[in-house]
């Protein structure tokens, strides 16, 4: 060895001697996506959508506003029960579904986030809304069906607005608790006009035969919908499901309409 080698060979760390193996840390993917998680939050801090302050999507006080159902309510539709014990509208006729899970009023300010999310391409307020609603369980599926089963537009409100509200939700909400979202399952052949303002009798004209089913359901599946008025629409669709020997079929909305405020949504 030249006396050139020698030096080079003092100089030289350890770790980089020859025939040394440096074992390198082994990362799981959950640790690297929390990581990478962490290094966008940091670069890009979240704000709430409603105040502006730093820290989440929707901060703990904004979150608080929100209105809340009662917790004496309709197992079946989410309605708080009238003073007798029974439902205004099941204790009449008992819906398709079986179960309607929201713990929302569908009422000021939650429904001014929600419009603007809806009608004006407000998607800032997609992880806003779905996670807000998901902590309201104590972080646990308020339910566990086979599959989630978003509630289609037609293709030509598809392009108006550009996007399917109702498969935003279902999409955030499958990957949160590992449940396969169907989106291509139900699907609307009528382009059938907005809700808005209708009675439940012309609601049930207005949906008659407007979905069509393509391929096969599990037993238990989930219809997810941004809010809930009248249950038509979710009567309708259970009753197509219920035909093909769907067994249970839950509701997963982000807020219930009460009678004085339904005509507010579409």
């Amino acid at each position: 060895m030249s006396a050139r080698s020698a030096r080079i060979h003092k100089l030289q760390p350890p770790i980089f001697a020859k025939g040394v193996r440096i074992p390198l840390p082994r990362f799981s993917l959950q640790q690297l996506y929390q990581s990478r998680r962490k290094l966008t939050q940091w670069l890009f801090p979240e704000h709430c959508r409603a105040c502006g302050m730093a820290g989440a999507a929707l901060c703990a006080a904004c979150a608080q506003d929100w209105p809340r159902l009662p917790e004496n309510r309709c197992s079946y539709c989410a309605l708080p029960l009238q003073a007798n014990g029974d439902c205004p509208v099941c204790s009449v006729e008992a819906p398709q579904y079986d179960h309607v899970y929201t713990p929302f009023v569908y009422a000021e300010p939650l429904n001014a986030a929600i419009l603007a999310w809806k009608f004006h391409q407000r998607l800032d307020w997609t992880r806003a809304l779905a996670t807000t609603w998901a902590e309201g369980w104590g972080g646990h599926a308020p339910s566990h069906p086979e599959c989630l089963l978003p509630v289609p537009l037609h293709p030509k409100r598809l392009r108006e607005r550009g996007y399917n509200q109702a498969l935003l939700l279902a999409r955030h909400w499958g990957k949160r608790w590992h449940i396969p979202v169907k989106p291509g399952v139900l699907r609307r052949c009528r382009n059938t006009r907005h809700q808005t303002g209708l009675s439940a009798a012309a609601r049930r004209d207005n949906l008659d035969s407007a979905f069509t089913l393509h391929g096969k359901l599990p037993a238990h599946v989930a219809i997810v919908d941004d809010v809930m008025t009248t249950g038509t629409t979710a009567g309708q669709i259970a009753e197509l499901l219920k035909s093909v020997g769907v067994q249970r079929i839950d509701v997963w909305v982000l807020a219930r309409a009460l009678r004085e405020t339904a005509p507010a949504h579409a």
